[in-house]
């Protein structure tokens, strides 16, 4: 094994155990949400969606519409206008999406107005809520087991000493994984040079 390969494994096994040791959190998956803009009413008329979302407008009549909100965003004012062609199945003209990025989108409510030739024809109320990570794991408090038991809930010694555990497994795992690494390269080495002997 020569010093590139040897310097691979190196930084895969450090690799590993950098994911192996690094903690889990869990967001919602994105969804995407969709409004039919029809020729009397939006369906639905309003929504509750999580930052991350996306939303899509679909025009299913034969005009143009005009969509805009304003907002406060996280990094100051947020304005969006997107206009939409008559509706043809064939393009994405007749669509309009806007990805709720939780970099720039707080949770608020936005009121998405949308204007039919020039005048305000119908107002979409979305309440944005916040995209919350939290950690894998029980609940604070246990939890509820059918019948009314109650499933006690580890205490920080315990989850401490856990850690403490899958660390030194963490560690153990990456130490041997090393000796095995240089034990090989010694043996190769070894090998190589009785050969060299040999051939002289």
């Amino acid at each position: 094994m020569n010093e590139v390969e040897l310097m691979r494994v190196r930084i895969a096994l450090v690799m590993a155990a950098v994911l192996l040791m690094a903690p889990t959190a869990s967001a919602h998956g994105a969804n995407t949400f969709a409004f039919i803009m029809r020729n009397n009413s939006v369906q639905p008329d309003e929504a509750s969606v999580q930052q991350n979302d996306t939303l899509i407008f679909y025009n299913v009549v034969d005009r143009n519409r005009t969509l805009t909100f304003s907002t406060e965003g996280k990094n100051g004012t947020i304005e969006w206008e997107c206009e939409t062609g008559p509706s043809n199945s064939l393009t994405t003209d007749d669509e309009c999406r806007v990805w709720l990025d939780p970099e720039y989108y707080k949770p608020t409510i936005l009121e998405i107005q949308i204007f039919n030739n020039g005048s305000l024809w119908h107002i979409v109320n979305v309440t944005v809520l916040l995209d919350n990570h939290t950690e894998n794991g029980p609940p604070v408090g246990g939890f509820t087991l059918p019948g009314g038991g109650q499933e006690p809930s580890e205490t920080n010694d315990e989850m401490e000493l856990q850690n403490i555990f899958l660390i030194g497994a963490i560690i153990s795992f990456v130490v041997a994984a090393c000796i095995w690494v240089m034990r090989n390269n010694v043996r190769e080495d070894s090998n190589n040079i009785a050969r060299e002997e040999e051939e002289e």
